[in-house]
């Protein structure tokens, strides 16, 4: 991984925010990434994907959902769908460099799977349901106002929550908290088509060995079918209200960038950008350098540098 940081004395008040940032080839900074495949590096990215990302996929034997929606029966989740789920979590905080292990709160539990029979009984995800949805319980009404929700179900729910797709999702919220440092724990609720996630409100301390930030697509390697549109940078206490965010290709050609709206409600604060033209569907090891300059920490302005470099896991 390639990284600088400056930093800069505090010169002005807080600026608009940033609603384009690219910069023409002549002002960018940042060199072309040199990159060698196959290096280790690499070879530990693929290696957690095929133990921790391939193993909580859903397969043909996995439990079915056990409930029964026209007896307003929310069911529960089976050990093993339940073991994926926290896995694929699991998997997505490791390669941004999260350790900590993630537990489950049966409590909430409990809550999130009237939450998820309620989404799929009405057929669409709401975290304020009112009360005359079918299946309706103050319970999952609860759940569903303090967690991720998707109709999807689930391991693959949680990727997802991490892609952001849809025009509601500029500020990557279901993204932040899943990849919050202090997360601790998760209230799960899961059936056929739905999957409810319990996060909010289950702050704790973020991990001695946390890094100093939370990108994703994370610095070095990332496998290149789980890069979507939205790429995102967290940290904690940061204010980007002043941040421009620019990107070159592995030929120093310069990326085109559009800033989402910024939105402090979900996790740490983060900036949240689109780049035009990144190859997902890679044949050959691909990397972009990242700068982010001007973000404000601590009354100080620091930037940022880092490389992503996406492969194909399956080569």
């Amino acid at each position: 991984m390639f990284r600088s940081t400056c930093r800069h004395s505090y010169i002005s008040a807080i600026a608009a925010i940033i609603l384009f940032a690219s910069c023409s080839k002549d002002e960018s900074i940042l060199n072309p990434p040199e990159i060698e495949t196959d290096n280790v590096a690499r070879a530990t990215a693929k290696k957690l994907y095929e133990d921790h990302y391939d193993t909580s996929k859903t397969v043909a034997s996995d439990s079915q959902w056990n409930g029964d929606e026209e007896n307003c029966n929310a069911g529960s989740v089976d050990n093993d769908i339940m073991a994926k789920i926290f896995q694929r979590v699991q998997y997505y905080r490791l390669v941004v460099g999260l350790n900590n292990t993630i537990t489950e709160n049966p409590s909430q539990s409990s809550k999130a799977q009237d939450a998820a029979l309620m989404m799929k009984s009405n057929g669409t995800l709401d975290h304020f349901p009112p009360s005359s949805w079918s299946c309706y319980t103050d319970d999952g009404s609860e759940a569903a106002g303090k967690s991720n929700l998707a109709m999807w179900k689930n391991a693959e729910a949680i990727d997802l929550y991490i892609s952001e797709p849809g025009d509601a999702n500029g500020p990557v919220g279901h993204r932040r908290w899943l990849l919050w440092p202090r997360l601790n724990s998760m209230g799960v609720g899961n059936t056929d088509i739905s999957n409810v996630l319990w996060v909010v409100g289950n702050s704790g301390t973020a991990p001695s060995d946390a890094p100093e930030y939370i990108s994703w697509p994370p610095a070095d390697y990332v496998p290149d079918n789980l890069v979507s549109p939205r790429w995102s940078f967290s940290i904690t206490g940061a204010d980007f209200s002043q941040t421009t965010v620019s990107m070159v290709d592995e030929l120093g050609n310069n990326i085109a960038i559009t800033i989402e709206d910024l939105n402090t409600a979900y996790g740490d604060p983060t900036i949240v950008w689109v780049p035009q033209g990144v190859n997902t569907n890679v044949s050959v090891d691909t990397a972009y350098v990242v700068k982010l300059t001007n973000v404000e920490i601590n009354g100080e302005l620091e930037d940022f540098e880092y490389t992503v470099i996406l492969f194909d896991p399956n080569s």
